[in-house]
């Protein structure tokens, strides 16, 4: 009888964990199966030089920066090297662990979302959105994308303990949120903007009458922390040139800026991932790319209509996507989604304010319930085979990088005893350099047909330079759809 009351007593606990948790269930279990898909994937194109990295051993400064000499990362460097401890070089181990950090923060967010007082609609229609979001791919197919969710658990527990200051004033709560506002810098380079995240969500939360009291605390905890990471980084690390060259202010901003709006909620047909399957579409791709601008020049309004309509939770998390944004718009590089997955917290809030308001104003019209449901759940779907489809473009340049560093290597060669090598006609976006460093021992430089940042080069002219000044190289041609050495046969039409 005891045996069955503790029975008993332990079911009802569990049930009542289940039933009172269910909606962090439901957003956890799908931020895993929308992203399931990514443990299919191998690593891609800078993976391979961190894990070259990772085993063949590094400097201080190789670790400060890690496979850019422009980065300053030193508490994340520790997290990846323990984490290549563990897999080696095992994908699965990787993106496994990705995923469930993204399933984490979801959840995390969500709670944050409850904990502030949004409106548990709004908070769910937020958490899901966050959860199943195709622009998050990059966090969870990337190796180094781990930067991205540890910096969005150190924000999302950042504001937990600044609320519990704000709201009682204890120190111990104020005393974390420092810690942590510190400790994020030294993820990744974007939480700079951090004290001015912090700045604005006190300005907002903080009682009537305590805002300046409330904020000077948070304004020094922040301008030191900002005063520690720049010393420690200019004394610390070198900046080569040809980091800032992409790194300004600028005209540039103001099509970043746009174009970061657009990729919000649909990407462009000209986006890299789906280049493929829009050009397969005929005339929906005009529709396509007519609607993309339609929403980059909607954005905007919608954002400040919700924002003179919101209330002051759903006010900071907008002004979330756009703080967030300051960082990454003097980049004039490509648009890049693992730069959304910050600013997404705040667009998720956006989102689910918005059909939020639809269910609620739905009561004596249950036609505009409908629709918005359905609204919510095609977007989700439609994200969800976005995600997908991404996961598999991956996939194929993965396995074209594999098999063209397969047959260089098939060749025997020893590219090392060569100052250059050069890859001619090589396939859409395949960068196979830094899988040969790790594969091949490959050191010397590597000049490639389709450059992603000079763009095509025309590698006959290259190598008739190269022999003019008796520079010696090899040269692999890929025509065949095999990378077959073609040095001779080069050298040979001139």
């Amino acid at each position: 009888m005891h045996r069955l009351l503790l029975s008993w007593k332990e079911n009802d606990f569990k049930n009542k964990i289940l039933k009172t948790g269910r909606e962090e269930w439901v957003i956890g279990i799908l931020a895993v199966i929308a992203y399931l898909i990514c443990l299919y994937n191998d690593f891609h194109t800078d993976d391979w030089i961190v894990l070259n990295l990772m085993r063949d051993g590094f400097s201080l400064s190789d670790f400060l920066s890690m496979e850019n000499p422009g980065r300053f990362r030193p508490l994340i460097n520790i997290v990846i090297y323990l984490r290549y401890l563990v897999f080696g070089d095992n994908p699965v181990g990787y993106y496994s662990l990705n995923i469930l950090l993204h399933s984490l923060v979801s959840v995390f967010f969500y709670k944050l979302l409850i904990k502030t007082e949004i409106p548990k609609p709004a908070a769910l229609f937020s958490g899901i959105f966050f959860a199943a979001y195709f622009q998050h791919y990059e966090a969870v197919i990337w190796l180094y994308g781990i930067i991205r969710e540890l910096a969005a658990l150190a924000y999302i527990s950042g504001l937990w303990y600044l609320y519990d200051y704000l709201k009682s004033g204890d120190r111990t709560s104020f005393g974390k949120f420092a810690a942590i506002g510190f400790l994020g810098l030294f993820i990744v380079e974007d939480f700079v903007i951090a004290p001015l995240v912090f700045a604005a969500f006190t300005a907002l939360f903080a009682g009537r009458g305590e805002i300046i009291r409330r904020i000077k605390p948070v304004a020094l905890v922040g301008t030191i922390g900002l005063i520690v990471y720049f010393t420690l980084r200019t004394v610390l690390i070198s900046r080569p040139g040809v980091v800032e060259t992409y790194y300004y202010p600028g005209f540039h901003m103001i099509r970043v800026l746009f174009e970061y709006l657009g990729w919000f909620i649909i990407p462009s047909p000209a986006h890299p991932y789906f280049q493929k399957i829009a050009n397969s579409v005929g005339v929906f791709y005009y529709f396509w790319r007519w609607f993309s601008y339609l929403v980059i020049f909607s954005f905007v309004p919608i954002v400040i209509w919700a924002f003179i309509r919101s209330s002051k939770q759903v006010k900071f998390f907008i002004l979330i996507i756009f703080i967030t944004l300051l960082p990454i718009i003097p980049l004039n590089y490509k648009v890049s989604s693992r730069n959304i997955y910050l600013p997404s917290l705040g667009l998720a809030v956006l989102i689910g304010y918005m059909f939020s308001e639809m269910i609620r104003k739905s009561k004596s019209r249950p036609w505009l319930r409908i629709v918005a449901y359905s609204l919510f759940v095609g977007y989700m779907g439609i994200s969800v085979a976005a995600i997908d489809i991404t996961s598999l473009e991956y996939k194929s340049t993965q396995n074209l990088v594999r098999g063209i560093v397969d047959d260089i290597g098939a060749s025997g060669l020893d590219l090392n005893s060569r100052r250059y090598t050069l890859l001619d006609h090589m396939p859409g976006r395949a960068i196979a350099g830094p899988a040969m460093m790790y594969r091949l021992g490959f050191r010397r430089p590597l000049i490639v047909s389709n450059d992603p940042i000079k763009g095509p080069l025309d590698i006959k002219f290259k190598a008739d330079s190269l022999y003019n000044e008796g520079i010696p190289f090899f040269l692999f041609d890929y025509r065949s759809g095999h990378m077959r050495e073609a040095t001779e046969e080069y050298i040979s039409r001139k």
